[in-house]
């Protein structure tokens, strides 16, 4: 094996390792894969850019764009409500479901339809009692079924056809693949409608692991600019598997991210929300890297309307009492322990 291959290798091992352990997003793990190969001339920069001009990377995120309009307009409400009723019948809410999803993957790129579903979906779950889980990894099957229907079915269907026509040879036609797509699909659906109601698990969202706990105990951390958190993913900062405590949510510009992958990266003035027993919480307190949010709101400005606050007195604290009064209750001065 040449030079070249060796470290294309090698750096086709490191791109895994960062995936598998979550180092960095994936987006930036491969970017530094290109990076790296452009720097030791493996690729001419005329190859390592090439990409750009695909037509598939650019198509699906015109979808992307289009995906989140979708879910911000909320534009799919309806039809989901529409499509999946009140979920008395699970199997035929599956089915009106998975059905559809797969034949509009087979005209518009199966990643964004699923990014459009997901939320809708899991709303309707929420709103109906059911759960999520049971619904969302047949949508995923389905759209990737349905990707094997046209051309415009999945990025790897644009990206292959793109390759063939650089290389002087006649592009995929748009149906030239549906003769091996629809029997494909068809049994994949119908494996789909048989197997999930009886393999997949009943479980609750995060959201809703929240509110079913909500009385253990609430805390918003905040992540403090240029400290020990700021700049590293959930996982390097020991936010991953807290015993007792679990990340719910993190607030970011006005927006919620739910719910928090290990590579979700950390940002200075980021809001933790964790949930856990109230012995546990507290814990998060002596954590270098986050402050509590509650800190600061003990002592708010003076106003004339009164404010009100919640405060756990830890059992072990050696505060023999608290002093409350109608406007303030005295956080900030407690120990730690409190």
């Amino acid at each position: 094996m040449t030079v070249e291959g060796w470290i294309t290798l090698a750096v086709i091992v490191g791109v895994l390792i960062v995936l598998i352990r979550g180092l960095l997003p994936p987006s930036a793990a491969m970017f530094s894969a290109m990076v790296a190969l452009l720097a030791t001339r493996v690729l001419e920069p005329e190859e390592a850019f090439a990409g750009f001009s695909n037509a598939a990377p650019i198509t699906v995120a015109a979808l992307y764009v289009l995906a989140r309009a979708v879910q911000k307009s909320g534009a799919l409400t309806p039809a989901v409500r529409n499509i999946l009723g009140d979920g008395a019948k699970p199997g035929r809410s599956l089915a009106r479901l998975v059905v559809p999803t797969s034949l509009a993957s087979g005209f518009l790129n199966n990643t964004p339809i699923v990014a459009m579903l997901v939320p809708q979906i899991e709303r309707w779950a929420d709103r109906h009692g059911r759960s999520a889980s049971r619904y969302l990894m047949p949508l995923s099957f389905a759209a990737i079924l349905g990707g094997t229907l046209t051309l415009m079915g999945t990025a790897t269907n644009i990206v292959v056809s793109g390759l063939l026509q650089a290389n002087g040879e006649a592009p995929i036609g748009f149906f030239e693949i549906t003769k091996l797509g629809v029997p494909i699909t068809a049994v994949g659906l119908v494996l789909i409608l048989w197997l999930a109601p009886r393999l997949l698990p009943n479980r609750r969202s995060a959201r809703s692991e929240a509110e079913h706990e909500v009385r253990q105990f609430i805390i918003d951390m905040v992540v403090d600019r240029s400290g020990a958190m700021d700049g590293a993913t959930v996982e390097v900062a020991g936010l991953r598997k807290l015993a007792g405590v679990f990340l719910a949510s993190i607030e970011r510009d006005g927006e919620e991210i739910v719910p928090v992958a290990p590579s979700t990266i950390l940002h200075g003035g980021d809001r933790l929300r964790f949930v856990g027993k109230a012995d546990l919480v507290v814990d998060l307190r002596t954590m270098p890297g986050i402050s509590s949010s509650e800190l600061a709101a003990a002592n708010p400005p003076d106003t004339n309307r009164p404010g009100y606050f919640e405060a756990v007195v830890g059992a072990a604290s050696d505060r023999k009492s608290t002093r409350l009064n109608s406007s303030h209750t005295d956080i900030a001065r407690m120990p730690s322990s409190a």
